[in-house]
C-alpha cells in the first residue's frame, strides 16, 4: 500500500499536550497550501501503478479541529485524484482529536469521502490524560467511536504507554477499554521525551522518570498479544525513524528504537520459543550439549532468530544447547500443523 503524506503540523490543536512538538515528529513547519498539496500528489501519482492500495493521509494536526475552510481546500483538492471520480486514490484518512468529532464533521467527511479516521485516544485513564494535558477525558474517545463507527467511517485508536502518571497496570486496562470500542486498527507509542516540551522540562526536573527500553518492550509485547486475540490489527509501534526522531537527535530519553516493532515481535517469539523448549526438555532426556532447530512460519526467521541473534543465544546459553538453529517450515507442515515454533533437538 502507498501513503501520501500530507502533514499539517498543530494546526487545530487547541493545547500543547505536554509531549508533543508536532514540528520536530513531524520535520514540518508550516502548514500547506493547496498548491503544495497538489505538488505531493502529482508525485506520488508517478510511482501509484506499482502498488495495490493508495491512500492519502493527513497525519500532524487534528484534521477536523482546523477552520472548516482549511479543511475543505484540503478536501476539495484531493477529490479529483480519487478513484470514485476517476483518479488513482482509494481512500482519505486523516488523524484527529476524540473531542473534534460531533455529527456535523461526520457529515462533512462523508460528503468529501474521508474514510479512515484514526483518533488520538492516548489513554482510556482520566488522571493520566489530565496529567499529560490532554484536554479530553476518556468519554470522548467512547462517543466518538460510537458515531464513526456508526457512520461506516473506518476507525483507527492511537494509544500511548508510560505517559505521565500511567504505569503498566494502567496502560493494560486502557488496552482492554479500547478494545470494547471495537477499533479496526491501533497504534502503540511508548512515550519519548521530546525536546522542547513540557514534558522534557519535567524530566530535567526529575518529575518524570522514562520508563526502561527493556520493559517498555515487555509491555508492548502483552499488549499486541491481547489486541491479536481481540482480532485488531496493530499497524504500528512506536514512533517512525527521521532525520529529527532519533537517539541522536531531538529525543532527550525514554524507550526509543528504530525498529521498535521488531523488538516487540521477537520478544513474543521469544516467549513461544522458550515455551516450547520448556515442553521439549520435560519430555526428552539430556537435551544439553545437543542441537536445537526451531522451525517456524515463512517469513518470522528474523522475529524468533532476534536482533544480533540475541534470542537464539538466550536459548543457547540458558538451556545448555550446542547450537541453535530456526528454519522456515516445509510447504507441507506448514498445512498440518498450526502449533509453532516446532523444535526438536538432534
Amino acid at each position: 500500500m502507498l501513503i501520501i503524506p500530507i502533514f499539517v503540523p498543530h494546526a487545530g490543536c487547541p493545547n500543547d499536550c505536554c509531549f508533543c512538538n508536532q514540528k520536530i515528529i513531524s520535520g514540518n513547519t508550516s502548514v500547506p497550501d493547496a498548491e503544495s498539496v497538489l505538488s505531493t500528489i502529482q508525485f506520488y501519482e508517478k510511482i501509484a501503478n506499482r502498488y495495490d492500495e493508495v491512500q492519502l493521509a493527513f497525519y500532524g494536526g487534528s484534521f477536523t479541529a482546523i477552520e472548516v475552510s482549511l479543511q475543505e481546500m484540503f478536501l476539495k483538492t484531493v477529490q479529483p485524484f480519487l478513484k470514485v471520480n476517476g483518479g488513482f486514490i482509494d481512500r482519505i484518512r486523516a488523524s484527529t482529536r476524540p473531542d473534534c468529532i460531533d455529527e456535523s464533521v461526520i457529515d462533512r467527511l462523508i460528503k468529501y469521502n474521508v474514510s479512515i479516521i484514526e483518533l488520538g485516544a492516548q489513554s482510556m485513564d482520566d488522571n493520566v490524560l489530565k496529567m499529560s494535558k490532554r484536554g479530553h477525558t476518556s468519554e470522548a474517545t467512547r462517543k466518538a467511536s460510537r458515531l464513526l463507527k456508526g457512520a461506516g467511517i473506518t476507525l483507527g485508536l492511537q494509544t500511548m504507554t508510560g505517559l505521565p502518571g500511567a504505569t503498566s497496570e494502567s496502560d493494560r486496562k486502557t488496552a482492554e477499554e479500547i478494545a470494547e470500542l471495537q477499533p479496526d486498527i491501533v497504534r502503540i507509542y511508548p512515550t519519548i521525551v521530546i525536546k522542547d516540551t513540557d514534558l522534557y522540562e519535567w524530566f530535567l526536573d526529575g518529575e518524570y522518570i522514562s520508563p526502561s527500553l527493556e520493559e517498555t518492550v515487555d509491555l508492548c509485547a502483552d499488549l499486541l498479544e491481547y489486541y491479536e486475540s481481540k482480532n485488531i490489527t496493530v499497524i504500528r509501534m512506536g514512533l517512525q525513524s527521521s532525520d529529527n526522531i532519533s537517539d541522536r537527535g531531538d529525543i532527550a530519553c525514554g524507550p526509543y528504537h528504530p525498529a521498535f516493532g521488531q523488538l516487540v515481535k521477537s520478544r513474543i517469539a521469544l516467549r513461544k520459543t522458550e515455551g516450547a523448549v520448556k515442553s521439549l526438555c520435560k519430555a526428552s532426556a539430556g537435551t544439553r550439549g545437543k542441537s536445537l532447530i526451531i522451525s517456524v512460519p515463512k517469513g518470522q526467521c528474523s522475529d524468533y532468530i532476534g536482533q544480533k541473534k540475541c534470542n537464539s543465544e538466550y536459548i543457547k546459553n540458558k538451556y545448555g544447547f550446542r547450537s541453535v538453529k530456526v528454519v522456515e517450515c516445509s510447504i507441507g507442515e506448514e498445512q498440518n500443523n498450526s502449533n509453532y515454533p516446532n523444535v526438536i533437538v538432534r
